[in-house]
């Protein structure tokens, strides 16, 4: 899968990185209607850094999966098909 760079505005629950609210596409604020499932990357060795991933729907009906760098601090997108 290849991911985009995207800017997410998240609910702080004390956690990072947060629950996706919404995202910014094209210029365009697009509203999260749904987490569908959420899941992070484990690794044995501890000196990997985890990715955390959403797959959500937002409120036009479309679907994207997001991918969080805990190391860059950073969101990524891609369209869920």
């Amino acid at each position: 899968m290849k991911f985009e760079h995207v800017k997410v505005k998240t609910r702080d629950e004390g956690m990072s990185p947060g629950r996706p609210r919404y995202i910014v596409i094209e210029g365009k604020i697009a509203e999260i209607a749904d987490i569908e499932h959420q899941w992070r990357e484990a690794y044995r060795d501890s000196s990997w850094y985890p990715m955390e991933y959403f797959r959500v729907r937002t409120r036009d009906d479309k679907r994207y999966i997001l991918r969080y760098s805990t190391l860059f601090k950073s969101w990524g997108i891609t369209q869920y098909k």
